[in-house]
């Protein structure tokens, strides 16, 4: 478990179980244009290369999630969205750096991800944590076809020292955060 006192109350991240899917599935509706249905998640409980983690306050209210599959030496950031009244206080930077340690403990070497050209809030957040635009879409997105930019981040020695310091991401050491079942 990994926690987060940036936010009042703390938050912690945790593996997301289906219990959780009720309030995953309104934050997904106030955070996306084409928001995931409920079909859309559990397939991805299903996937064994998938990993969905919320982030929870007081315990068991959820403040944001992440969908990410870890695929060869590759993290793909796939969803990550923070509740309204619980945005610009840490909570999205807080899921993207644990999906990334996870994907530096199983090996993972690059992270890409997608995000809309106008969501300017996300661009700067993947960029304050080292992710580089490395190309367009154009047209992606289907509401609007707006496009999409792809982003990358490479995370070498001094990637990983900088952000993981005090916590090394040894794939051969246990993982941070909770394990909470369906």
């Amino acid at each position: 478990m990994t926690g987060f006192s940036g936010a009042s109350p703390p938050i912690r991240i945790a593996e997301m179980g289906l219990g959780d899917l009720p309030e995953v599935l309104e934050i997904e509706k106030a955070s996306h244009v084409e928001p995931w249905d409920e079909r859309f998640f559990r397939e991805e409980f299903e996937r064994p290369h998938s990993r969905l983690l919320v982030a929870l306050k007081q315990a068991t209210e959820v403040a944001g999630y992440i969908c990410f599959w870890m695929v060869a030496d590759e993290v793909q950031i796939f969803n990550l969205a923070v509740a309204p009244g619980e945005r610009r206080r840490g909570v999205g930077r807080s899921l993207l750096l644990e999906a990334l340690k996870i994907a530096c403990r199983n090996k993972a070497r690059l992270a890409l991800l997608e995000v809309r050209r106008g969501n300017t809030a996300a661009r700067r957040l993947y960029e304050s944590v080292g992710f580089r635009p490395a190309g367009i879409r154009p047209g992606y997105y289907g509401v609007g076809r707006e496009a999409a930019v792809l982003m990358e981040l490479e995370m070498d020695r001094a990637w990983r020292s900088r952000w993981f310091a005090g916590s090394d991401p040894d794939p051969t050491e246990g993982v941070s955060w909770s394990l909470r079942h369906p």
